[in-house]
């Protein structure tokens, strides 16, 4: 049996969507350190530890438009919503997500920036 080192840094550059679908489809070809690491990655971007294994049954991603499965995603600031850009352009370059999904989904982000930043002059200008 091999004995193999788990390198954090490389699982962490994979995509939620992609970890997902590891932990969906994939689970037999990664140890099971490495895969607690996905699901410890997951949990620190806002995914729910067992939405990897509790949805329902696995399917192909499909390029027709729908969004991928995950457990939600809480954007509280300017770096979780570059993490969702991202994700979305990464879905749409490897075909797993029609452009025009990724479009609504890139101005539901934009439009949850623009509340906190409006939220955050709000509460700026109370200290005065």
């Amino acid at each position: 049996m091999n004995d193999y080192r788990v390198d954090r840094s490389k699982l962490e550059s994979f995509s939620s969507e992609e970890i997902l679908r590891i932990l969906k489809h994939e689970r037999d070809d990664y140890t099971d350190e490495a895969l607690a690491v996905f699901e410890k990655i997951l949990e620190s971007r806002g995914y729910t530890p067992s939405a990897g294994a509790s949805h329902s049954p696995a399917r192909a991603p499909a390029a027709s438009g729908a969004v991928p499965e995950h457990g939600g995603v809480l954007i509280s600031g300017p770096a979780d919503a570059v993490r969702v850009l991202n994700d979305i352009l990464g879905n749409v370059l490897n075909g797993t997500m029609d452009p025009q999904v990724a479009g609504v989904a890139s101005t539901i982000v934009m439009g949850i920036l623009r509340a906190l930043e409006q939220e955050f002059m709000t509460d700026s200008g109370e200290g005065s």
